[in-house]
């Protein structure tokens, strides 16, 4: 194998890649990438099992082949190099890799390119289509909200489902329900749960993009093509539990205020709520909107803030870190928040964008 690129490109594609690998492993392979010659250029592909990235970059190729190399030295080593055209070549009949660039040189070791597990390169069944930066809202809009609890596997990810025209990402980790739904090209149907690490690697990989995301399935995984990127990654298993179930349908109060100075009272009274549920108080009356915190072993803060409220006033408690997580995302001036009771879950809904909701359940304080 020889070949001649870039550093440009070459670095590029090892940034792209790089977090789909393992660096503690019993498979030392999965903490390679591998480098494989087509007919465009040079194909850099790197997997767990779980989470599979592969892209292709310009190359000079004169002998074709592949190997894979160590991924986080070879990312060190390019990283390192001038910006300039890089050679490299590998030895016929063995995994050691020569790297030229300019005046640099380097050999590393591999392992053979025919042991990589290979990503399913099946026909694609492609569902829907949409623009990256809307892909970017609706993995930050939902992703927050999705569960880290081992024994409820169906709710570490994100459930995507398209059809007529839509597609809808919805995270809950039992205690918040994020959703949000965007326009799209639908061709079919769609219903699978995607884990959190690799919408985490698509909201990244998608940054900056302008392009458009294709989702599709292959071999029971779910696959997303952007920008000469194609990441791969394995379905959760289970059950999405019927979250239209837990979406309030009617309100009792609603509330009309600022994001901005919401979130910024939220992070003051939350200073000294210290419990395990940063239990924050909340009633709205007359206009004003008081929020209280109080730990005994602490101390206690008080806030008002201005806003519209309608209906039936009342007092309610939530963790103060679900809210700020949902308010940290919006990008609305202006939010509702409607109340259904003090045991009972609340809708937060920007105020011009009728496409997304976060339902969070009040937290029981015992006194």
């Amino acid at each position: 194998m020889r070949i001649r690129c870039t550093q440009q490109d070459l670095k590029r594609a090892m940034n792209t890649v790089i977090r789909a690998t393992l660096s503690r492993t019993s498979m030392p392979i999965l903490g390679n990438v591998l480098l494989e010659t087509t007919e465009q250029g040079l194909q850099v592909a790197a997997t767990d099992l779980e989470l599979g990235v592969r892209t292709e970059i310009p190359a000079q190729v004169e002998r074709g082949g592949l190997v894979t190399l160590p991924a986080r030295l070879l990312s060190e080593i390019v990283a390192a190099l001038p910006p300039s055209a890089v050679e490299l070549r590998v030895k016929e009949g063995t995994a050691a890799a020569e790297i030229t660039c300019e005046r640099s040189s380097f050999e590393i070791l591999g392992l053979p390119g025919s042991d990589f597990p290979r990503m399913p390169d099946g026909d694609v069944s492609w569902v829907c289509e949409l623009p990256a930066s809307v892909l970017r809202t609706l993995i930050r809009s939902t992703l927050f909200a999705a569960g880290t609890d081992a024994a409820r596997p169906f709710l570490t990810g994100v459930y995507v489902t398209a059809e007529e025209g839509a597609v809808r990402f919805v995270a809950t980790d039992g205690g918040r329900l994020a959703v949000r739904r965007a326009p799209a090209t639908v061709q079919g149907a769609l219903s699978v749960i995607v884990p959190s690490r690799a919408m985490q690697e698509l909201g990244r990989l998608s940054a900056g993009s302008e392009g458009t995301v294709r989702i599709g399935l292959v071999d029971n995984q779910a696959v997303f093509s952007l920008g000469g990127v194609r990441v791969t990654s394995r379905l959760v298993e289970g059950q999405f539990p019927n979250y239209q179930h837990v979406i309030p349908q009617e309100f009792k109060q609603r509330i009309r205020v600022g994001t901005e100075l919401l979130r910024a009272a939220l992070r003051r009274v939350s200073i000294t709520a210290r419990d395990s549920n940063t239990v924050v108080q909340m009633s709205a009356q007359a206009g004003v909107l008081r929020l209280q915190s109080n730990t005994p072993e602490v101390g206690r803060a008080q806030e008002e803030v201005e806003v519209e409220a309608s209906g039936e006033p009342m007092e309610v408690v939530f963790n103060a870190r679900y809210l700020l997580d949902a308010l940290s995302v919006l990008e609305s001036a202006e939010v509702w928040l409607e109340l259904t009771g003090p045991l009972s879950p609340g809708i937060l809904r920007p105020a011009d964008d009728p496409d997304y909701l976060y339902v969070v359940a009040p937290v029981r304080v015992y006194r």
